[in-house]
């Protein structure tokens, strides 16, 4: 393990890990009372390795794409009755705010399969669900992904987080009849 991980692993800012075993938090109260879910969608911290190895920048430059301490600023939803779900993983990894395959062809070292939705005003801002750019409109790679790379953060990362979001929904409307959804963010100053 090279030292800035070591350093990094440690700290309770930024956290280095090698898989995305746990791609999200769950916290949930005793019992939901009211019809509501907060999501945190942007504040994960926990920064793989293989993002590390691939990104011509720093921690604390991927940071700036953070909306760092969100999930602690809503971590009281549970006094009050609703769940909070919050990413684990980075937006610079996956912005679970886009479509799944909404991606930047120029990030990969081959063209991307028809699916793909390469043509949005996101794509094209760098901004899809594997971020080309961090905040000030930095490149975050120093190579090019292959879209093998890009299936697998989409299968540890945005999948996760979209079934355990839809669960929380679902079950939420079936107690309640209704759900509002509290997708928390924070914006750059």
């Amino acid at each position: 393990m090279k030292a800035f991980e070591r350093q990094y692993e440690r700290s309770d800012a930024t956290r280095v890990f090698i898989d995305v075993e746990r791609a999200v938090t769950l916290t949930a109260p005793p019992e939901q009372t009211i019809p509501v879910v907060v999501a945190s969608p942007h504040s994960g911290n926990r920064y793989p390795r293989d993002l590390l190895q691939a990104s011509k920048l720093d921690p604390s430059a991927l940071r700036k794409s953070e909306d760092a301490h969100v999930n602690t600023l809503f971590s009281g939803a549970n006094s009050v009755g609703a769940p909070l779900l919050a990413a684990e993983f980075p937006r610079a990894y996956v912005d679970v705010n886009r479509e799944p395959y909404e991606l930047d062809p120029s990030m990969f070292d081959a063209p991307l399969p028809p699916y793909a939705i390469t043509r949005s005003p996101r794509v094209a801002a760098g901004l899809g669900a594997i971020p080309r750019i961090v905040s000030a409109g930095i490149e975050i790679y120093a190579r090019r992904l292959s879209f093998a790379e890009a299936s697998a953060r989409l299968n540890a990362c945005y999948k996760p987080y979209h079934n355990a979001l839809r669960r929380l929904v679902r079950s939420t409307h079936a107690k309640f009849e209704n759900c509002v959804l509290i997708d928390a963010h924070s914006m750059p100053t």
